[in-house]
């Protein structure tokens, strides 16, 4: 690879490990193509992007961005997932380590601080964002829900007493 390849890729490698907000660190010991581009296909569903990076590009490249922190787990063979936000990334990775032996979690970076992998094995737990926002939506709804009901007791009860005195002077 020449000189300005190498230019070319730590300049990439950069901007995303300065634009991403959630970074996780794999190391893969042997996935085959269709692996990988199962695992790429998943991680892009969820605005993730996965590369693999040589280790001293890798290196460089965090250089004056705040996931220098990272430069201690490039070590191996090293693939990176970068995103914007934390909702699924995590989970589509470790459901992929489950079943794929071959990938392994290092660590990561959230919000400009070092996890590491048990850490990103707790997000993978968390609901997706979607969720969350169904369950609020829940809460806030509920106690509308439950005004309208005791609003309409009062009305419902004293149309139960009109009908049952209509009915009882209907009988007598």
């Amino acid at each position: 690879m020449d000189r300005a390849s190498k230019e070319k890729i730590v300049s990439s490698l950069n901007k995303a490990f300065d634009e991403a907000n959630f970074l996780i660190v794999t190391q893969n010991d042997g996935l085959t193509v269709e692996e990988m581009s199962s695992l790429r296909g998943s991680l892009r569903e969820s605005n993730t992007s996965f590369r693999v990076a040589k280790n001293s590009l890798a290196k460089i490249a965090v250089n004056d961005t705040d996931a220098q922190s990272l430069q201690e787990l490039f070590n191996g063979p090293t693939a990176i997932a970068f995103s914007d936000e934390l909702s699924s990334s995590p989970k589509v990775i470790v459901d992929f380590v489950k079943t794929h032996e071959k990938l392994s979690i290092v660590g990561g970076l959230m919000d400009g601080k070092l996890i590491d992998a048990d850490v990103i094995k707790e997000l993978a737990t968390l609901p997706s964002m979607d969720a969350l926002r169904s369950m609020i939506i829940g809460v806030l709804n509920a106690p509308a829900t439950k005004v309208a009901g005791i609003l309409n007791r009062p009305g419902g009860q004293l149309a139960q007493v009109l009908s049952a005195k209509a009915q009882q002077e209907e009988t007598a």
